[in-house]
């Protein structure tokens, strides 16, 4: 009887090498070549759109066939072992219980056996919607930021912001007008971030300003300005004098004197001086009043002396701001201004208010 074989180039030269015959032991030739092959060509997952009880995970692997296919997810509490649906391929399901800590970042390891020898194969997608691979450091990204303007409130004007973007990550946007905050808005679906604000009476935002947004996720951050965000937003206008944030009006200018140490001169020095000097005087011997007053009341008249000599006058301007903040801006010299002037304070100094 004859049998067709089959033998590859590389083998059938170790056998001659060797000296052995090549036809020994086919049955562990054949069985080298299963062991060699054992391997996981695919893994799969449905993702579900949240991560919570009830949930149901469903997973498919590809590979070597007649082999054992169990998942370990990070957070759960059993492990999970597919069943073989057709040569090499497994599925099987996992319904997420209340005790489970799975999360979006949790990983998911396959491990295919067969006799004795196991292959590992790590999930490549999250297991929830939008989330990007667990372990995978992304940069964080923005795809847009908006602005609308909610109706129903009362009187106050509430103002919604939205922004799309990487999910998993701390989003916030800046509102510039009668104050400037970071509003925190709330991941209310994956990449979808969304919060309100309520302007108390008064206030006002610059809608002439871009909209800027940003997005957090672990240690990376990233901004973006969105430029005529507010254009189809109706609010009020702004009264007048609202209309310069930055502006105050001066309610006093006041000179004083300091001394070398910019220390501001009143009675109380001199009060010091005069009670101590005076207070030798006025009693025990003359002789030794007048060494007390040479020795303690001359060093204190010589520091006294040497304040003086570099003794200067500044200039105060106090000033309200028109958000109702009170400000001192320090001149040395005499300023330009006088109560009842409408200025605008630029960093430490003012600047006269031109309309």
């Amino acid at each position: 009887m004859k049998h067709a074989m089959h033998f590859s180039a590389t083998a059938l030269a170790c056998a001659l090498v060797a000296g052995t015959p090549f036809l020994a032991e086919p049955a562990q030739a054949q069985r080298s070549s299963q062991v060699a092959a054992l391997r996981v060509t695919g893994f799969d997952v449905e993702q579900v759109d949240r991560l919570e009880p009830g949930a149901e995970l469903n997973f498919t692997v590809w590979g070597t066939p007649g082999a054992v296919v169990l998942l370990q997810i990070d957070g759960s509490r059993r492990t999970v072992r597919l069943e073989e649906t057709s040569a090499g391929r497994y599925e099987g399901g996992y319904i997420i219980g209340r005790s489970d800590r799975i999360g979006p970042d949790s990983r998911v390891h396959a491990n295919l056996r067969r006799d004795n020898r196991v292959t590992t194969a790590l999930l490549g997608e999250a297991l929830q919607v939008g989330w990007p691979v667990p372990g995978q450091a992304l940069m964080p990204e923005i795809q847009s930021a908006t602005v609308v303007r909610e109706p129903g409130r009362g009187r106050a004007e509430v103002l919604r912001y939205s922004v799309r973007g990487t999910p998993g990550g701390q989003a916030s946007v800046l509102l510039q007008g009668s104050e400037t905050r970071n509003i925190i808005l709330e991941e209310i679906r994956p990449g979808e971030y969304a919060g309100t604000y309520a302007l108390p009476r008064g206030a006002w935002v610059d809608t002439e300003r871009p909209l800027t947004a940003q997005l957090r996720l672990g240690d990376r951050s990233v901004r973006s300005s969105v430029p005529n965000a507010y254009a189809g937003v109706s609010l009020p206008p702004r009264r007048a004098e609202a209309a310069c944030y930055d502006c105050a009006t001066v309610q006093a200018v006041n000179a004083v004197q300091v001394d070398g140490e910019g220390r501001v001169l009143g009675t109380v020095a001199g009060g010091v001086l005069g009670a101590v000097v005076g207070s030798q005087f006025g009693k025990g011997d003359g002789r030794t009043a007048a060494g007390v007053a040479g020795a303690v009341g001359g060093a204190l008249l010589g520091r006294e002396i040497q304040k003086r000599h570099n003794e200067r006058t500044q200039y105060e301007v106090l000033v309200r701001m028109n958000d109702g903040q009170q400000r001192t801006v320090v001149y040395a010299d005499p300023p330009p201004f006088r109560a009842g002037d409408t200025v605008r304070v630029v960093g430490d100094t003012l600047a006269a208010y031109r309309p």
